[in-house]
């Protein structure tokens, strides 16, 4: 079962859990609307539990986290709610597979009962009182990208929490016309963040499409891509945490542009391609209205597919050249665009990719960024899974920029196909660590091989 899928089901569960505390707290237990709303969660949990077999959920600033990644698309649902539990400290909720309708609606109750004063203590009290095991509330740390402590999410979580962000970005835009700014600085800092940490795991990430959510997933990979190129010949992390923001926002005027448009299979029409021609001003437009958008934001969003030598769109007459930081978001964007699957094409291969890209350097892409640019991804960017001349699989890790063609890899199975209990990490250009002399044969399919990328970044 894909990810896309599991994350749907996590979340209708969720959607439902939340309708049922709100039901809980204008009827009765016995009212229609809460029988019903109980019937539909539990169905949601019984769809849920085919893939897990407890679900922990924290409650953070005003949002249900699962896993470590904040559920932000259902943040206008879940809100009451969650201001609910946190009042009444209550910041995790674990259900067992087993879990009842009885003892459901026993717990909904009790949380949604704003006249009893039961905080995650009496609560949970109560609940064992009432012989109710399967639904509990615990106390349970909560981490931040850093906490202060020296304790930070993975980069996956911080990457799935852009991309959730994402989803509530653009919806509320559609429903509001208003950017909820707060989420986006958040996960800019974030992104930020985890690329001074570790670069190759955020740059691994990029790799990892996910078509159903392009949307989503392209914006994240522009800003970490971006501050990823930015960062090495930037040392101010406020500044790369305005670029970050601003690539996250860089398309936001396709929320203009109508859907069949933006996912047609085949040629666009030349009234087609006028209309998507017209996002980056629509885009400047939408973020001048909104309240806390810096020029940076406006002016990427604004000329991010005008070209080096300015050929591209929209034509604006009267300025000599781009923003740098314009350029390397211009960079960022075209490769993820080609590198990933549309209903309109298929993915090229980063090697190819890039292959593609040289030939337009000093037209479309300023030559020095883009030399660092290939540098920084390599032709087996990291979070690839490759197969070696010695038949071991191993996933890339990190370029080597004076041997892009041999970069350090973890190895994860052997030549027989047997993942390794401990992986093996070697640089391949070092003839020391590579003996014998290891080279890549080709690039794998993760799916195909049955191989979960994440679990090796």
């Amino acid at each position: 079962m894909d990810q896309v899928t599991i994350k749907n089901l996590i979340k209708a569960f969720v959607k439902n859990f939340s309708l049922l505390l709100t039901e809980n707290m204008l009827y009765p237990p016995q009212h229609p609307n809460v029988v019903a709303q109980t019937k539909q969660t539990m169905a949601a949990a019984e769809t849920a539990f085919d893939v897990f077999k407890e679900i922990y959920l924290d409650i953070r600033e005003e949002q249900f986290v699962f896993e470590g990644i904040p559920l932000y698309e259902l943040k206008h649902i879940v809100m009451k709610t969650t201001q609910l539990l946190e009042s009444k400290n209550i910041r995790c909720i674990r259900f067992a597979k087993n879990f009842t309708p009885h003892e459901l609606s026993v717990f909904a109750g009790l949380a949604a009962d704003k006249s009893r004063a039961l905080d995650a203590e009496a609560l949970q009290k109560k609940l064992g009182k009432m012989n109710i095991f399967n639904i509990s509330v615990e106390k349970k740390p909560s981490l931040t990208a850093d906490d202060g402590k020296g304790n930070f999410l993975p980069a996956d979580k911080i990457y799935g929490s852009s991309v959730e962000a994402n989803k509530l970005i653009y919806n509320t835009l559609l429903k509001e016309n208003t950017i909820p700014m707060d989420i986006v600085d958040k996960v800019a800092r974030d992104i930020t963040t985890i690329i001074s940490r570790d670069r190759g795991s955020s740059l691994a990430l990029t790799s990892l499409r996910d078509y159903d959510d392009y949307t989503f997933t392209h914006s994240a990979n522009v800003a970490i891509l971006s501050v990823t190129l930015a960062s090495n010949i930037l040392n101010d992390t406020e500044l790369l945490n305005q670029l970050a923001r601003a690539a996250l926002l860089h398309d936001i005027g396709k929320t203009r542009v109508p859907q069949e448009i933006l996912n047609k299979p085949g040629k666009l029409t030349n009234e087609e391609w006028h209309l998507m021609r017209k996002h980056p001003m629509l885009g400047v437009k939408i973020l001048e209205q909104q309240e806390q958008v810096n020029k940076l934001a406006v002016l990427i969003a604004c000329q991010h597919h005008m070209k080096y030598d300015k050929s591209g769109y929209p034509a604006i007459e009267g300025f000599r050249s781009l923003h740098p930081l314009v350029l390397i978001v211009n960079i960022c964007d075209v490769y993820d665009a080609i590198t990933s699957k549309r209903p309109y094409k298929k993915t090229l291969p980063p090697d190819k990719a890039l292959s593609i890209m040289m030939r337009l350097i000093g037209c479309d892409f300023e030559p020095q960024l883009f030399k660092i640019f290939t540098q920084m991804i390599g032709i087996y960017p990291p979070g690839t899974l490759v197969r070696l001349n010695s038949k071991e699989l191993a996933v890339t890790r990190t370029a080597q920029p004076q041997a892009l063609l041999l970069p350090e890899v973890k190895i994860i199975a052997n030549e027989s196909g047997s993942l390794l209990e401990k992986p093996l990490i070697i640089n391949l250009s070092d003839e020391q660590q590579n003996s014998p002399k290891r080279s890549i044969e080709a690039v794998l399919d993760p799916k195909e091989e049955n191989i979960d990328i994440i679990s090796y970044i």
